[in-house]
């Protein structure tokens, strides 16, 4: 095929190659090439991933993308759109195990497909046809019809060899992603790829990591992350340049929603004179996802998303990509993580979990809720989605901004810690029922809210519970069987089911009134009638606690048994007078019932008309919400995130010193210089094969004294000699013989220094001065027979 310097403005041709100048960014618009300089220097460029951003975005699944080893993290951000728009990415097989650990974290370990070099143009030709042939013959219908019946299988499948079940997971979205991966692999039939599944772990595997392909972008739904920066100034108060302010960002995917984060907190700390250490942790399931967020990399249409002023402060524009800055970038930890297995983080300021609720039934939801607020510090804020909502853990958590999904951790007068990891569990607690279960410890109040209690009880010395804004009993004084008479049918704790019907509506009205005014609140002289006689008692409803209302005492104060009137003309049970004060005060007590009770129906309205309109929310986002927006659902693990680079770099300097070694070693072999180190204790540490000439050295001589070794030459102050270096650090040479051999050498000792320049022994070197002696010798004999000649 004919090559070419590719040209602005030229039609794509096929069977044809166009190749970018050294100087161009390269993108493809309407079929043609767009060419521009480049304004970046080299290294900042980002022309591998502008190019094949603006092919992914042009021909979507026509589009293939091949990535040939050697480029680093080049070429990340182009791949993962190339898998976005549903194309096809293929990555050249690491040839070595040090290339094979670079490429996990870079566009090579994120490819669809990798394949050694003579294979990719055959595969790049059989995923075409394939291509073709289905658009021409409409089979993805028959495949979708086939994948419907097959769902179950490939699920199962999923979970057996990932731990991670997908049967909740949507349809319409995994429908796709499976028959993505057909495509990718040329296979015809559900059935084959069925089979195909069960044979080949690794498919396996390229199919959940597909099945998690996160999409999101920065500052989505940017009035929630207003709201979000609302809270700042409170929840930085109280913090000093030495404490810690941490974030959890659960399923962050690529990491544009842990970066947003980032900038609001850098941003606020910028108006702290010393603000306090902040930490992001940032997890998610797919591995290659937090491979993306690490690298910081993306394409430029998160300009779209992103205020100006924000881009040009906290990005770096690299040809048509923007990089995270290093300061964004120091501060979030990419880890993965499971928040259904794993135990959470904990000491959290901000826990955001956006999008992920929605993928979990109610069952993990009242698992997972409880977690959130037990990483929480007290105050702490939850970040969710908005389709996601917390109104059933009322106790745990209360909206900062209902309608922007911020909420704030309340202090709670019971908690029921989870066990930590979390296992499969038969039966779901619901955080709402505070009675104790079988085998669930009973709840028990905290020390302050106890001693308070019994402050309070004191006083009064009545009988007494303790309950919740809610009227859920969490403690029970004695002598309180005269004011209970429990409703029939399932067993409760509510004090209004529990109570004597003759309580019950004076009780509704006063615990209304001293949750929502935070105020005490007397019920005098309320009527009860037992055994055919009738008590009055005092009902006194006090909140306990400092600054929101979580619990309340109830007191009974027993006011005496209402005596019978001795009036026979009345033949009641009061006098006249008294009988008309009785029903005035049972009108002023009926007036306070029905006006509370028209505050509650109005609360209850509105509270109505606010789970309707989140019911509407929720419904709108379930049929129009993106299909690419995956989550994560189970089993992470926990690495450091800089392990497989600093692995790789240690490779290279272990490389780098192996040769090092090399070159010395053949360097004092070539020399054919006798030379023996000597450690500091005079042993012999090492030698070059010269020296077995002076000495009587074996390999297994490494580490012996050198007075045990048998020395050829006649040297009997070589101790001495190496003594005084090491003690005067100077240099010494002496001319020594091999009388046997008739040889002459130069013996020089010098110390040793190691790398940090530390003296750790000396050198000996032997340098043959035969040759130079019998030359001499020869020279004296011609000198003399000249003189008698």
């Amino acid at each position: 095929m004919p090559v070419s310097i590719a040209a602005d403005g030229e039609l794509l041709k096929p069977n044809q190659v166009f190749v970018g100048g050294p100087d161009d960014m390269i993108t493809i618009e309407d079929g043609h090439v767009h060419i521009r300089p480049a304004a970046e220097p080299v290294g900042q460029r980002g022309t591998i991933d502008s190019m094949l951003i603006s092919i992914a975005e042009h021909a979507h699944d026509r589009a293939i993308a091949v990535i040939l080893s050697g480029l680093g993290s080049d070429g990340t951000a182009g791949v993962t759109a190339t898998k976005k728009f549903g194309g096809l990415s293929i990555a050249e097989l690491a040839k070595d195990e040090a290339e094979a650990s670079q490429a996990a974290v870079g566009p090579l370990g994120a490819a669809d497909l990798q394949l050694p070099a003579d294979e990719i143009a055959q595969h790049i030709l059989l995923y075409a046809r394939n291509l073709s042939q289905l658009i021409e013959t409409g089979a993805d219908d028959e495949i979708s019809a086939d994948l419907e019946g097959q769902i179950t299988q490939i699920t199962t499948i999923l979970r057996n060899v990932t731990s991670h079940d997908f049967h909740g997971y949507k349809r319409g979205t995994f429908t796709r992603r499976v028959h993505r991966r057909l495509q990718v692999l040329q296979i015809e039939t559900v059935e084959a790829y069925v089979e195909r599944l069960r044979a080949d772990r690794e498919e396996v595997q390229n199919l959940f990591q597909d099945l998690l392909i996160g999409v999101t972008q920065f500052f989505r739904d940017p009035a929630e992350f207003e709201a979000l920066e609302q809270e700042m100034p409170r929840l930085f108060e109280g913090k000093e340049a030495g404490d810690q302010f941490r974030v959890w960002v659960l399923g962050c995917a690529t990491g544009e929603e842990a970066y947003s984060i980032a900038i609001l907190l850098r941003e606020h700390m910028a108006t702290l004179d010393h603000p306090p250490e902040v930490q992001i942790f940032a997890t998610d399931l797919d591995a290659r996802a937090l491979g993306l967020a690490r690298a910081g990399r993306y394409s430029s249409t998160i300009a779209a998303h992103v205020r100006p002023d924000r881009l040009s402060r906290w990005f770096v524009r690299e040809g048509d990509t923007y990089c995270v800055s290093k300061e964004l970038r120091e501060m979030c930890i990419f880890s993965p993580h499971n928040v259904v297995k794993d135990a959470p983080f904990s000491r959290i300021d901000i826990l955001s979990c956006r999008n992920l609720l929605i993928y979990l039934n109610g069952d993990l939801q009242n698992r997972v809720i409880p977690i959130f607020h037990f990483s929480l510090r007290p105050g702490g804020v939850l970040f969710l989605g908005s389709s996601e909502n917390v109104t059933r853990h009322a106790k745990l958590f209360a909206p900062v901004d209902r309608k922007n999904r911020v909420f704030r951790r309340l202090e709670t007068a019971t908690r029921i810690i989870p066990d930590f990891p979390l296992s499969p569990r038969t039966r779901s607690i619901d955080p709402q029922i505070m009675a104790p279960l079988s085998g669930l410890p009973a709840p028990r109040l905290t020390s302050s809210i106890n001693r308070q209690a019994e402050a309070v009880a004191e006083r009064y010395a009545p009988a007494y519970v303790v309950v919740d804004t809610h009227g859920d009993v969490l403690h029970f004084s004695g002598r309180t069987g005269r004011y209970f008479e429990p409703a029939a049918g399932a067993a409760t704790l509510n004090l209004l089911s529990l109570a004597h019907r003759d309580l019950r509506l004076d009780l509704r009205s006063a615990l209304h009134r001293a949750t929502a005014e935070g105020t005490r609140i007397e019920v005098p002289r309320v009527v009860i009638r037992q055994d055919d006689r009738a008590y009055a008692v005092n009902v006194v409803i006090e909140p306990l606690g400092n600054g929101d209302v979580t619990s309340l005492i109830v007191l009974f104060q027993d006011a005496g048994q209402v005596a019978e009137s001795s009036s026979k003309g009345d033949g009641g049970w009061l006098t006249a007078d008294e009988h008309v004060q009785r029903l005035e005060t049972d009108l002023r007590v009926t007036r306070d019932r029905l006006q509370a009770t028209i505050e509650e129906l109005e609360s209850t309205n509105e509270e109505l008309k606010s789970s309707n309109e989140e019911y509407q929310s929720i419904n709108e986002e379930l049929q129009s919400a993106n299909e690419e927006m995956e989550t994560s659902k189970e089993e992470l693990q926990s690495v450091n995130e800089e392990l497989q680079t600093v692995n790789g770099e240690l490779g290279h300097r272990v490389s780098e010193l192996g040769r090092t070694n090399s070159d010395l070693k053949n360097l004092l072999e070539a020399t054919q210089i006798a030379t023996v180190f000597l450690d500091n204790d005079l042993r012999v540490r090492n030698f070059t094969p010269a020296a077995t000439e002076i000495f009587h050295l074996l390999d297994t001589d490494v580490g012996r004294p050198l007075d045990h070794v048998v020395s050829r030459v006649a040297y009997p102050e070589l101790q001495d000699d190496v003594r005084r270096v090491l003690k005067t650090l100077s240099v010494v040479e002496r001319q020594v013989s091999d009388p046997a051999a008739g040889r002459h050498f130069t013996a020089r000792v010098l110390p040793y220094r190691s790398v940090d320049n530390y003296i750790s022994g000396a050198v000996v070197t032997f340098m043959d001065l035969t040759v130079a002696y019998k030359a001499e010798a020869a020279l004296r004999q011609s000198e003399q027979r000249l003189r008698l000649a």
